[in-house]
Parts: structure tokens; sequence; C-alpha cells
């Protein structure tokens, strides 16, 4: 009995030992700006330190300019293919678009509010291309005809992508190195594609035209991620995706003058559908404060890549191809 009293007693005053809480010396006011609430000695503050560009000068505006240079490529441009006489020892070769590098450019303009140091950004992507190709072999190609080769064919294809960004988020310290921003956006813009074929087929002219329009407005996530290096250089990697409501108007014209197919064919239509957006870009920057850090300057190089889905319709009412596009990007910012 005497046991089992002891054992009561040690049991509640090892509990009344656990969860007293210790007293801490109060905070000097005088000794510190910072506006503590009532009973901070009892809590415990959770905060990742800000890592914003902090200037001197009031006004918190930040410009950036980049330039572009983007290859774009779209799933379900082949030319056709050059049809083999052996199958056993050579097989069939399809000849797909090449396109080239195009350049394009962006344009940003932001602050920087004191309110729990967040940050807000608009941006302006702007990428239009042109691509032709031109080949003189002997190509089936089924827009024209399944069995009969072309003897020459030249394609333009005309891409237009215009597409904006706002987007708000806090960039903050996750150790002494690194350095997060995630952000929430919103993205939207138009697109204009042209896809335009001339060939040659037993010495008659054949013509095949398609047009798409688009315009797209939706949510868009990110991430930007950055290690400090010594010299004020880092690296990084921003990566983000959309989900974007996607309307599109196609148009598609087909003439024909080889006998006996002589006919010409014109439909146009209207779609919608959800296109995932995925964007991702590697790179290393280097920025730092000048003029008494009423300036800040910050020059970047990455290489950017963009997948867009179903963005092909030029071969059907459905979108069927995905379009992609990669590149090199080089930036200047100014914060002042």
């Amino acid at each position: 009995m005497k046991i089992k009293k002891f054992l009561a007693v040690f049991f509640i005053i090892t509990i009344q030992i656990s969860f007293a809480q210790p007293k801490v010396a109060p905070t000097n006011p005088n000794k510190s700006r910072l506006n503590y609430p009532k009973n901070y000695e009892n809590q415990i503050p959770s905060y990742n330190a800000p890592a914003r560009i902090d200037i001197q000068t009031a006004w918190n505006f930040i410009v950036s300019a980049s330039f572009i240079y983007w290859q774009p490529e779209m799933v379900g441009l082949d030319l056709g293919y050059i049809s083999s006489n052996d199958l056993t020892n050579e097989p069939d070769r399809v000849l797909n678009f090449d396109a080239d590098y195009c350049p394009g450019f962006k344009v940003l303009l932001g602050t920087h509010y004191d309110y729990d140091n967040w940050n807000v950004n608009a941006r302006y992507t702007r990428y239009h291309a042109k691509e032709k190709e031109k080949r003189e072999e002997n190509i089936i190609l089924h827009i024209f005809s399944q069995t009969e080769a072309i003897s020459q064919i030249e394609t333009i294809w005309n891409t237009q992508l215009d597409y904006f960004d706002i987007e708000i988020g806090r960039p903050y310290y996750n150790g002494k190195h690194l350095i997060l921003k995630p952000y929430i956006s919103v993205k939207g813009g138009w697109s204009k594609q042209k896809y335009k074929l001339n060939a040659t087929l037993s010495t008659v002219d054949q013509e095949a035209f398609y047009r798409t329009k688009t315009w797209f407005l939706g949510p868009r996530g990110a991430l930007d991620i950055n290690f400090l290096l010594s010299y004020d250089f880092r690296i990084f990697a921003n990566t983000s995706i959309s989900i974007l409501y996607q309307k599109f108007k196609t148009q598609d014209r087909f003439i024909s003058t080889f006998f006996p197919l002589n006919f010409t064919t014109n439909f146009r239509t209207k779609t919608i559908q959800l296109t995932p957006f995925f964007e991702m870009s590697p790179g290393i920057g280097w920025g730092s404060y000048f003029d008494h850090n009423n300036w800040h300057i910050d020059a970047v190089a990455a290489y950017n890549f963009l997948y867009l889905f179903n963005q092909n319709e030029f071969l059907s009412v459905d979108a069927v191809g995905d379009l992609m596009m990669h590149g090199l990007e080089i930036s200047l910012r100014l914060n002042f």
C-alpha cells in the first residue's frame, strides 16, 4: 500500500514538472524596434526570413527585359515518307519538318511590398516564328495521295504565341544559401498558327492550307529555386505548371486538280479544351547592389523548356499534336 501511495505521489509530481513552463526573462523594449505581442515569451515563433532585393529607395520597382531564342517543334508536322523498293534491306523513311531557332522577347514590370515582403510581377512574352521547308524527292503524303509520289513539296509553318503572367509570391531563405519562391499566378494569352503545303503531283499543282486561332486563360503555380554561390553568383531552376481553358477556331482548305479528283474542300470549326502547360528554366545568374544600395542589377542566362499539350488541329477536328519549344534566354533586371 505504501508503495502504491509513493508511486501515485511520484507520478503526480512528475506530470507537474513535465508540463511546467520555465520562466523567460522579459524582452527589454528599449533594445529592439519590434513590436512584440502580449505573452511573446510564451510563444514559439516560426518565420522564414525574407529574401527580397532590399534597396534603400522608396520606389521598389522592378523592370526586366529578356531576349529569347527558341526552337519550335510540333507533333504531326511530318512531310510524308519515302517508300522503299526493298523493305528487307531498307525500310521506309519518314521526312520530318526541321524547324530553326527564332528570336523573341519578354518584358516584366513588378514591385515589392513592405507588408510581409510580398512580390508582384506582370510579364509579357512574345514569340513569332516562320519556318519553311522544301524537298524535291518522291514523297508520299496522305493529304494528297495514298499511293502517288510527290515530286516536289514546299511547306510554310507560321506560329505566333503571345501570353502574359500575373504572379504574386514571397521569396524567403530556407537556409544560408538556399532561396525559395513559391507563387501563384494567372496565365492568359492567344496563339495563331498557319500551315501551308504546295505540292506537285503528276505535274499538277496541289494546295492545302490550315489555320488555327486560339485564346487561353487559367491558373498557374510555380516554384523558383536559387542556390547562392560565391561572388554574388547563383544557380537556379524555375518550374511552373498551368491548367488553361482554351478555345480554338480552325479553318481547313484543300484544293486538288489531280484527275479525276478535281475538288475543293473548305470547312471551319470551333472547339474547347483544358490544356496543361509545363515550363522549366535552369540557369545561372549574377546580381549586386550599387550606388550605396539604391540600385540592384541582375543578369541571367537560362535555357527554357516549354510543353503545351494538344495544339495541332491541322489535320483533324480534334487537337492531336503537342507544341514544344526550347532555347536560350538572356535577361537583365533592374531594381530601383
